[in-house]
């Protein structure tokens, strides 16, 4: 399977020009998003190798964008490039581990042996190099890690033994709770099964996310919704009503919100760090999708604790 970079930059010029440079005569497979938004939602639909990102971009920082895809999967390869270099202080690179940061624009060279030198290493024209590619790397120990860690990295990675292979990790929302893994086949499985509520004909958008804000899958009779701004407001909707309980003495906070519109009905259900939310017509029955909600994230709940 190639290696898969994405690069991130609201300017289409420098996708353009960046993608050209890693997909000529080399076998990765690029894709090139405008927002780190978009790139959050490509990564949780398909994990990447490499991520190349700028710093500065409209909505959510290069920053933001960095520290979500740590926590998604720790081992993915992270290339800055910024017109200011020295905005990213050592402190920083260290502790978002950054691999390295180019100047903006970077040449094709530049570009090509930062992705060969982490993602093939074992080449001896990547491998014996020691300095970053007319960049400057995150310190030599953590290039060296970097590079180990590449080296050691089997195609598939396994949650345990003699269980499937890890598609998603999630890290948890609250200190001292550990995070889960979830295969391809669970993944599958929970968009089946969201598939399945999403068709009724009263439902007109559908999305499943973890407590974090990070989608697993969504349905929409719609183009123009942003499924990660939504998600994302959903966990701290959902973070915040039970806080609000806490305080109000609330001994067990409740699984479900319903926020009725005009033109639509929202309705929100959450179960074991999993949240559903559904946006219907104003005229179906609320009393169905209560139901419909809650069967369905408890499905998705059996499911994520299934292997």
């Amino acid at each position: 399977m190639p290696k898969r970079i994405l690069v991130v930059d609201d300017d289409p010029n420098i996708r353009r020009l960046v993608s050209l440079a890693l997909t000529e005569d080399t076998p990765y497979e690029v894709s090139d998003v405008s927002s780190a938004e978009a790139a959050l939602l490509h990564i949780s639909r398909q994990p990447v190798d490499l991520l190349l990102t700028d710093v500065k971009m409209p909505g959510m920082s290069g920053i933001e964008l960095i520290q979500r895809v740590r926590q998604l999967d720790p081992a993915t390869a992270v290339v800055v490039f910024t017109i200011s270099p020295d905005d990213l202080s050592p402190q920083l690179k260290a502790e978002l581990q950054i691999d390295y940061v180019l100047p903006k624009p970077a040449t094709a060279e530049q570009l090509r042996l930062a992705a060969t030198t982490l993602l093939d290493p074992i080449k001896p024209a990547a491998a014996s190099r020691s300095e970053a590619p007319t960049g400057e790397t995150s310190g030599g120990s953590r290039f060296s890690q970097r590079l180990a860690m590449l080296r050691s990295r089997q195609p598939a990675q396994s949650a345990s033994a003699g269980s499937s292979n890890v598609a998603m990790r999630l890290t948890p929302h609250q200190s001292g709770r550990s995070g889960r893994s979830y295969s391809e086949a669970q993944l599958e499985r929970m968009r089946q099964s969201l598939k399945d509520l999403a068709l009724a004909p009263d439902v007109q958008c559908a999305i499943l996310a973890d407590m974090s804000g990070l989608v697993l899958s969504h349905w929409s009779r719609r183009r123009d919704i942003n499924v990660t701004v939504v998600a994302a407001l959903a966990a701290g909707n959902t973070l915040a009503l039970a806080e609000i309980g806490r305080h109000l003495g609330q001994q067990r906070p409740g699984h479900l919100v319903i926020h009725e519109g005009q033109d639509q009905n929202i309705i929100m259900a959450s179960v074991a760090d999993l949240i559903l939310l559904l946006a219907i017509g104003a005229n179906a029955s609320l009393g169905w999708a209560r139901i419909a909600a809650l069967r369905a994230c408890e499905e998705m709940a059996r499911i994520a604790h299934s292997e």
